[in-house]
């Protein structure tokens, strides 16, 4: 299911977005998407929201890791379950796999 929100913003977000536009290949929603995707793993973002953070309530952690670019790239994005990183080190003769 896609969320669709009606975004209201003064016009200095409007120039930004379709300056954005105009200057890559990007759609209007990606580059919202984008934004969003980009702001959860921030630390400036995150430093604003602790200012207006409920004293009892955590902030959310993102349910997207910051490789998932298709995550923005497509309006109708399916996570594909975790599977664990596998680590190959090499070491002349020897190839150890952890994971």
């Amino acid at each position: 299911m896609t969320y669709r929100p009606t975004v209201r913003y003064p016009s200095i977000y409007q120039d930004y977005v379709n300056e954005v536009n105009n200057a890559t290949s990007l759609d209007r929603n990606q580059i919202f998407r984008l934004a969003l995707f980009i702001a959860a793993h921030s630390k400036e973002y995150k430093d604003i929201l602790k200012k207006y953070q409920k004293g009892d309530v955590p902030l959310p952690c993102p349910a997207w890791r910051i490789d998932e670019e298709k995550c923005w790239q497509e309006q109708s994005y399916i996570k594909k379950e975790d599977t664990p990183q596998v680590k190959i080190i090499e070491q002349g003769g020897i190839k150890l796999i952890i994971g």
